[in-house]
């Protein structure tokens, strides 16, 4: 007997949890209490303000670092005549890509000179640009604009509603012509209308004595407030833009700055000390501030600084929420030690639930492929991999036998035993044309591959109305309709199921795989009383027919060869089939092995889906085989030979009107009209 044991046991389990949990409610509630002394050190205080200030400053740096890098650029390829100073339009051009690669300026220009003309490129609503030319000659000096779309459209250029404009009248001009570069405005209201900063480089044109002209890029003050107001430094903590005497110049934008803007006067006086290691603290009422004064390194001597404000409540609230959460730590452990013990038993039970009723559910024959929950006890774990191995079994063992009869006999709680019952059922044999060929040209595990696809489709078409697969002949099929569960119109849903097996195979030959073989099958369908139940020995038996029905219906499929047709059912099948269908009445035989005459019919498929050409050649057909049966064996052999000129190729009526002017010429002294089948 295997030995019960488990990886952990149930009771020592629960009471190790237990334990568990209240050490682990003493190590939160200490642990709390380190994170709470840690939090409130000075070094944490110290580390948030410098990072705030360094990265506050790094990025103040390269966004006033970009106006005089792009200045100075444009200067230098306009000493190397690399600018095309003499077509304006280029030269706009070129200022609007700049700023497409550069989305915080908001202009970019150049004033020459000689003549005071203008050139420039402004952002306006996002990513629209609007391109100017300026020329006191032309039309006084009123600006020509250029749209210029999102997509890179350009409007035709039009006449700006702007004043004159002559650039080397303007203070931005006469100050960059006046001072090597790069050098920088004051904070001024630009012609658009809107605030900002204006950074200009002059240049000299080769040979010449005096600057030629002053290249400018303007930052826009809600740029930069946009920018300042992404810099965060705690929940309130505010950076601010300030000059040489600590004033503020640009606050951020879209933030509650009232109380931040009081301790930043405040410090002002102090802005020379308040440094990083040593930052102002300024009480206002009973808030306590720290602000640092930070120079901003921007070429051109802008003398701008980054100032800090940071409220400590940004600090020590952490101590408060730190103590809140210590306190709400040693709360909810208490309340999980309670609900643990819960836990713990639901994850033993609920496994054990879950394999219940899988085990419930294999009982009907219903097996499911979900793998059984897994369990941390040894025992549990155990009777799931079990359950799951003998799931697995089942699943196989159901590719070999017709699963609703194995889900019948369960739900009649009874053991199969041998014995059978007479029944009338609908008999269905299909084999493939010329398998033997096809098979002696394939390799072995792609011929398996391609027959499981094969029997895969027909077994499907037979299973979706209601058939019951007995057995695989190599390439054939046995199945029945009627049993173990009654169709009331088997005849019926046997004829359904023989045309879509046809019709499946027919769609996967329109488009079939490269080096698929082309399979074509031959069905013949039977009907009659039958012994159907479990035949064999006390040990080993199968639920399978016995009959001369079923003899009759494998020597059917065997007649499709014979008469090149694909589906043929007896007579009884057609009359009990019902409407819907198109026939053609083939002929009466007397099968290897009976000595009865049996009307053979062709099905044709289903009414209105077969071509009138074909219906035509049946009703000749028919018209030759009544001849044929009232022994008229020439006016037989005229139909016949018109049912053939109507369907070429219709290796039945060939058949046939050979055989009666076989008849014709040596007619038989008695006539019954069957025709004995000596091979299968």
């Amino acid at each position: 007997m295997r030995a019960r044991q488990f990886v952990f046991r149930l009771r020592p389990t629960l009471l190790t949890t237990i334990v568990g949990l209240v050490l682990l409610t003493a190590l939160a509630i200490g642990g709390a209490a380190a994170i709470l002394t840690v939090s409130v050190t000075r070094t944490l205080i110290n580390q948030a303000r410098t990072d705030a200030v360094s990265a506050a400053r790094d990025a103040a740096r390269e966004l006033f670092a970009t106006p005089s890098r792009i200045t100075k650029e444009l200067a230098a390829d306009a000493r190397r005549g690399a600018l095309p100073l003499d077509d304006r339009g280029r030269l706009a051009a070129l200022f609007s890509e700049r700023l497409r690669m550069w989305p915080r300026l908001s202009f970019i220009g150049y004033g020459n000179q000689a003549g005071g003309w203008y050139v420039g490129a402004a952002r306006q609503n996002g990513d629209r640009i609007l391109e100017y030319t300026a020329d006191p000659a032309v039309d006084g000096g009123v600006p020509t604009e250029t749209v210029i779309a999102p997509d890179g459209t350009k409007s035709p250029p039009a006449r700006s509603d702007m004043k004159p404009y002559v650039a080397v009248s303007r203070p931005w001009y006469r100050k960059g012509i006046a001072v090597a570069g790069p050098v920088w405005s004051s904070f001024y209201r630009f012609t658009t209308g809107v605030e900002g900063i204006t950074c200009m480089s002059r240049f000299f044109a080769p040979g010449a004595a005096a600057p030629t002209g002053v290249f400018h890029a303007d930052l826009q003050l809600s740029g930069i407030e946009a920018f300042l107001g992404s810099l965060r430094v705690g929940k309130r903590g505010v950076v601010f833009l300030v000059d040489n005497e600590g004033h503020r110049v640009v606050s951020p934008a879209g933030r509650d700055i009232a109380s931040a803007v009081v301790a930043l006067r405040a410090a002002a006086p102090r802005r020379a000390t308040a440094t990083l290691a040593h930052p102002a603290r300024i009480l206002l009422g009973r808030r306590l501030y720290e602000v640092v004064f930070e120079p901003v390194p921007v070429e051109g001597g802008l003398g701008l600084s980054i100032a800090v404000v940071v409220d400590l409540r940004d600090i020590t609230r952490g101590a408060y929420v730190h103590g809140a959460i210590a306190g709400g730590i040693a709360l909810i452990t208490v309340l999980l030690a309670v609900l643990c013990a819960r836990n713990l038993a639901s994850r033993i039970a609920n496994p054990i639930v879950a394999i219940a009723g899988d085990l419930g559910r294999v009982g009907a024959f219903s097996i499911s492929r979900e793998p059984s929950p897994q369990s941390f006890v040894r025992e549990v774990s155990e009777l799931g991999a079990s359950v799951d191995r003998m799931k697995a079994s089942l699943r196989s063992f159901a590719h070999y036998v017709p699963t609703d009869l194995v889900r019948r006999l369960l739900a009649q709680g009874r053991e199969a035993e041998l014995g059978g019952e007479i029944r009338r059922l609908t008999i269905y044999f299909s084999d493939i044309a010329d398998f033997t060929a096809i098979s002696e040209g394939m390799e072995p595990d792609r011929l398996v591959d391609a027959l499981g696809r094969y029997l895969e489709l027909m077994t499907g078409a037979i299973t979706r109305h209601s058939g019951t697969v007995d057995k695989f002949v190599g390439d054939g099929i046995m199945a029945f309709f009627n049993a173990p569960e009654p169709v009331p119109d088997h005849p019926r849903q046997a004829c359904l199921a023989a045309l879509e097996a046809q019709r499946l195979l027919a769609e996967t030959a329109e488009d079939p795989a490269p080096g698929e073989p082309l399979f074509r099958t031959r069905i013949g369908l039977g009907v009659g009383e039958v012994l159907v139940g479990n035949i064999g020995t006390p040990d080993r038996f199968a639920y399978t027919l016995l009959g001369d029905a079923v003899n009759l219906a494998s020597r059917l499929e065997g007649l499709n060869k014979l008469y090149g047709t694909a589906i043929i059912a007896s007579g009884a099948v057609m009359d009990e089939a019902g409407e819907g269908f198109e026939w053609r009445r083939l002929d009466r035989v007397a099968v290897k092995g009976s000595s009865r005459g049996t009307l053979i019919c062709e099905l044709l498929g289903r009414h209105g889906a077969v071509p009138d050409t074909v219906l035509t050649a049946r009703d000749a057909y028919e018209r030759a085989l009544d001849a044929y049966f009232a022994a008229q064996f020439d006016h037989a052999g005229e139909s016949f030979d018109e049912a053939l000129r109507l369907r070429p190729g219709d290796r039945a009526a060939a058949m046939m009107r050979e055989r009666v002017h076989v008849l014709a010429d040596e007619p038989p002294l008695s006539w019954d009209g069957v025709h004995v089948m000596d091979e299968k």
